[in-house]
């Protein structure tokens, strides 16, 4: 009787082991809006493409104004990530400036690396940790005039 007693005891903590060790934690999904705002004198067009090189989507945004990129479902913010017509992720952006100037920024590959400035969440105007913790949430990214003096002539 003790020997079935045991038995039952080390199966118990066996199958409490098993199932605590196998269960994965899932971030809960979070929808975050990502507004991009134009800080400069200039009109612009944000390009993006996909890992491809093809230029998938653009944004044109006036000066001082601003346009709604799209939402994203997901378990962090994703910049560029876009399901319509199918699931698609922007991989480089290019910002083309009416002047002919044109500034670049690419996700970066590899775990923990965001990618450039613009793929960046937490370079975001608004950016807090207190931020993203909330289920529902929008981003905010101004284009400033910084950006613009970094900016080379297009190819």
């Amino acid at each position: 009787m003790q020997q079935k007693t045991i038995w039952t005891l080390f199966l118990i903590i066996g199958i409490s082991v098993l199932v605590h060790s196998c269960s994965k934690r899932i971030e809960p999904i979070k929808t975050i809006t990502y507004v991009y705002k134009n800080g400069t004198s200039f009109d612009l067009v944000l390009e993006v493409y996909d890992m491809e090189d093809v230029n998938f989507k653009n944004f044109s945004i006036a000066p001082n104004e601003q346009v709604e990129t799209g939402t994203s479902r997901d378990e962090s913010p994703i910049p560029f990530l876009f399901y319509e017509p199918a699931m698609k992720y922007g991989d480089s952006v290019v910002i083309r400036f009416s002047n002919n100037h044109c500034l670049s920024y690419s996700r970066k590959s590899g775990s923990g690396s965001l990618g450039d400035k613009i793929f960046d969440y937490r370079e975001y105007d608004n950016y807090t940790p207190d931020l993203v913790e909330k289920s529902k949430f929008t981003l905010y990214y101004t284009i400033t005039v910084d950006d613009y003096n970094e900016s080379v002539d297009c190819e």
